[in-house]
């Protein structure tokens, strides 16, 4: 099947330059491309870097349509424009007078993968709502749980620049850090692979800087461009973020699928979720991309329930993951995954079916009957 391309802001270019490419669109209006990429869903945009206001317009298809490829097309090669498309997402260049052999390489690297159809990911952002939620452990076993159950590689990002543990959780010593990737500008799929360290169940981890001087070298366009190339190069994508709104932060909630929010039944807890999720839904994230997941569940424990939470929050839990702290904190002091039928892996496999819309959906009340809750 060929490769599917959308062209904006070029009403010159031939169509017959694009052998292996089928053309589905061109635009030239920025909200007519916009609605051309939910409808006609290309794999590739072909855009004029001329234009005036075309890092707005990638920064826009970025948000609509994050894995898709974008190739800009230039005559006068001005340096600062071509590193503002690049940070924005501008994945390759090809200049005029247009050379069709390297317009269709240029075509065939911005999909990543030497021409071959594109990897359609998905990302889950991991967030928690209060200080020691557990989203460490959540997002480090989640990818864990997505890489079993999918069958596909899957990477782990550890977006806590200053604090994450996503090391740590594995008990790993990365050779690469994400700083190597920021370091290196300009960041492919054999970079991205290079720089993380793999587990043996296909899981890529992308390590915290190894200092705060190098935490604080990391900007946001710097991990958009890491987290783009992700989108490229991996069919599934968990990020692990830190506990406040950043830029980098907002970049990563940006690219995600969905983002999930971590809670616990305490009233702190579930009144700082209501603030983000207001937050959030202010700065155009819409409602229907986060989801709540209630962390260290006891029977009894607290005073909220989740029909509370529910109605609080007006929107449902997706999973409950309850309290096991011994099995949890040997977990992390050992840097070894929850194995066998521990119930908060089970729960956490849920959740990693859920997201991912695994046509198994363990049933809840098959572990959570024995905490007296199922539902």
């Amino acid at each position: 099947m060929a490769n599917r391309v959308c062209i904006h802001g070029l009403p010159d270019v031939d169509a017959r330059l694009f052998p292996g490419f089928n053309i589905v669109g061109s635009t030239v209006v920025q909200c007519d491309l916009l609605t051309a990429l939910g409808t006609v869903e290309p794999d590739a945009v072909l855009l004029d870097l001329d234009e005036p206001n075309s890092v707005a317009t990638i920064l826009k298809i970025m948000e609509v349509k994050p894995q898709v490829g974008i190739v800009g097309v230039t005559a006068d090669l001005d340096v600062q424009r071509l590193i503002a498309a690049q940070r924005a997402g501008c994945a390759q260049v090809s200049t005029r007078p247009l050379d069709p052999d390297d317009l269709v390489a240029a075509l065939y690297r911005s999909l990543g993968r030497g021409g071959a159809t594109p990897i359609v990911s998905r990302t889950f952002a991991v967030l928690g709502s209060i200080g020691g939620a557990g989203t460490t452990t959540i997002a480090a076993h989640l990818a864990v749980e997505i890489a079993q159950l999918m069958k596909e590689t899957t990477a782990l990002f550890d977006l806590d620049f200053e604090c994450g543990g996503i090391a740590d959780a594995f008990d790993l010593d990365p050779q690469f850090t994400i700083a190597d990737l920021v370091s290196a500008g300009v960041v492919d799929t054999p970079l991205l692979e290079k720089a993380s360290t793999v587990l043996p169940v296909g899981v890529h981890i992308f390590a915290r800087p190894r200092t705060i001087r190098e935490a604080h070298a990391a900007d946001a366009s710097a991990v958009r461009n890491i987290l783009q190339t992700a989108h490229r190069s991996f069919p599934y994508v968990v990020l692990d973020l830190p506990r406040q709104f950043s830029p980098i932060t907002g970049v990563a909630i940006e690219q995600c699928s969905k983002l999930v929010l971590v809670l616990q039944l305490t009233v702190p807890s579930v009144r700082n979720a209501r603030h983000m999720i207001q937050t959030l839904m202010a700065e155009s994230v819409p409602g229907d991309r986060i989801e709540l997941v209630v962390n260290r569940y006891r029977k009894d424990a607290n005073s909220c329930t989740i029909e509370t939470v529910e109605h609080e929050l007006q929107r449902p839990i997706l999973a409950v993951v309850p309290s096991d702290y011994k099995a949890v904190h040997v977990s992390l002091d050992t840097g070894k995954p929850l194995v066998g039928a521990n119930p908060v892996r089970a729960a956490i496999r849920e959740l990693a079916a859920r997201l991912t819309g695994h046509k198994k959906v363990p049933k809840r009340s098959a572990w959570l009957s024995t905490l007296g809750f199922g539902r």
